[in-house]
């Protein structure tokens, strides 16, 4: 289990963004239908005026935020001989000064995070012999000597002309033959061109168009029940390659959005013919209902020493605003032969996985499920009003379980309504208030109940913690049990906290082998 992780990602010390919304005093103006007539009246549609008119009717709506949120998105990763670094929008505020942090790791599991002298919105990183180059949405190209920087300004993209390019969500690809590339464009369609190498801001190809919009495949429809035929966010795009084969990710549906997802195109060439030849989105129908879960969003895949094709993607939350998102991470396959030879086979997780390189009899889940999922078997010390503590197991992140203002001792249990075999657990914590900084850690311990002495046990002791995790994944020695007790003891930086999930991972087959209910 020491080898395992499980999604959101427990990445330390992610953004934090604050944005203050409250309803307005009384509803003039919202619904303003003032400026709908002129998109209406168009005698021909495109995607571009169905973007106009979703704004247009949504004029004098706000949203309501209670709370500052933790936020990471855009991921793009690096493969710096075998270490993985991971850069990523953050509170995209202030940008360029935005999230300033990469993340590094060679195991999946534990990840250090590195201070930059900037951060961009959106970011791509690609590494051309001893430099490293980094842009991000209406960035100049940056470049290093370092993938960590410090980075240093080397201009705007330019026209094969001379003239600046400003472009958003960009991808750097450098090809086997040494030939760098450039994708891009935040809504459709996605572009593509042709970069020197030697000077990575140079285009030396017009942009050419790799992918539009197509209201014809439903995952491409904007909004949580894809009911939006006339216009589609397609952004994010990202150019790899895989053996001869290129491949083309975008993400469409929009980043607000749980249904958030990705998808995939290949050719033979990199910069046309591209063509589907799989079933989009990716992962789309294969998660494992047994925890909370959305779609991949914006991402990034990445070839890793072992030549793992792992998936990093924007894991949508967007309870407090539409900009709260977490990381996601499965890995990946490519079906080697028969009629669907070529296409990208990714199951998106939400139960233990082994780590990238890691099998257990040529698999990567080790079988567990969420055993806290019992509507009815729960207790807590304390409840503030309209958040009582069912909120903290019912597999939704816009809701969470928040001891009462005066409980100096939160508690909170949770029962399984029978009785599982139990390894590990994630606690996915609900930071409250405006105070709080991505340096806030959740100090904690979490016991079991043991059932012969009917007494409680410890599993987890983080009492001390210093290390400021979103989703605090923890694994354990295997024990027998009906329940864990969860007891909160304050944060680093003295501000209240709930919780939106505690997910326990178990089994009770071998329970049942040993009680002869069923033959191994």
């Amino acid at each position: 289990m020491a080898q395992t992780y499980v999604n959101p990602i427990n990445l330390p010390g992610m953004a934090v963004r604050n944005i203050v919304g409250s309803m307005p005093p009384t509803d003039e103006n919202v619904a303003d239908t003032s400026q709908i007539p002129a998109s209406l009246d168009l005698e021909t549609w495109t995607a571009a005026s169905g973007r106009t008119l979703a704004g247009r009717s949504t004029v004098g709506f706000t949203r309501i935020s209670e709370n500052s949120a933790r936020t990471g998105a855009d991921w793009s990763a690096l493969n710096v001989d075998g270490t993985i670094y991971l850069y990523a929008s953050g509170a995209m505020q202030n940008a360029p000064n935005n999230n300033r942090t990469v993340w590094s790791t060679t195991d999946y599991l534990t990840w250090t995070p590195h201070e930059m002298n900037l951060g961009l919105v959106a970011p791509t990183v690609v590494q051309v012999g001893d430099k490293f180059y980094m842009a991000g949405n209406n960035t100049p190209v940056y470049q290093a000597d370092s993938p960590t920087g410090p980075w240093t300004s080397m201009g705007n993209f330019l026209r094969p002309t001379g003239q600046t390019l400003s472009v958003g969500d960009v991808q750097f690809f450098l090809d086997t033959d040494g030939r760098l590339y450039l994708t891009y464009n935040i809504g459709s369609p996605i572009m593509g061109a042709e970069l020197d190498p030697n000077n990575p801001r140079q285009l030396i190809s017009d942009p050419v168009v790799l992918w539009t919009f197509d209201p014809r495949q439903e995952w491409q429809h904007i909004g949580d029940n894809k009911a939006t035929y006339t216009h589609g966010y397609v952004e994010g795009s990202q150019l790899f390659k895989l053996g001869d084969r290129y491949y083309l990710s975008v993400a469409s549906g929009g980043t607000e959005f749980t249904t958030y997802s990705t998808g995939v195109m290949t050719s033979d060439k990199p910069l046309s013919g591209f063509k589907v030849t799989q079933q989009n989105p990716i992962g789309y129908g294969n998660n494992h209902p047994s925890a909370v879960y959305p779609n991949a969003g914006h991402g990034s895949f990445v070839l890793d020493k072992s030549g793992n094709l792992v998936f990093f993607y924007t894991y949508v939350i967007a309870y407090e605003e539409f900009f709260e998102r977490r990381l996601g991470m499965d890995i990946c396959n490519v079906i080697p032969a028969g009629p669907k030879r070529g296409a990208i086979d990714c199951e998106l997780s939400n139960t233990p996985q082994l780590a990238p390189g890691k099998k257990i009899s040529g698999r990567d889940d080790v079988g567990l499920y969420n055993v806290a999922t019992n509507s009815q078997a729960y207790w807590a010390s304390s409840y503030a009003p309209g958040r009582n503590p069912y909120y903290g197991s019912d597999r939704s992140l816009s809701t969470w379980w928040e001891p009462a203002d005066s409980d100096t001792a939160p508690t909170y249990i949770r029962g399984f309504g029978t009785v599982f075999h139990i390894s590990a657990a994630q606690i996915q914590w609900k930071e409250l208030g405006r105070t709080f900084t991505r340096d806030n850690a959740v100090r904690y311990t979490l016991e079991y109940k043991d059932i012969p002495t009917n007494t409680w046990r410890p599993l987890v002791d983080r009492s001390t913690n210093t290390t400021a995790y979103t989703a605090d994944y923890v694994t354990f020695d295997r024990v027998l049990t009906n329940a864990v007790r969860l007891k909160v003891l304050g944060t680093t930086e003295r501000v209240k906290v709930g919780v939106h999930e505690l997910n326990v991972f178990g089994e009770n087959y071998n329970l049942a082998v040993e009680k002869g209910m069923i033959t191994p």
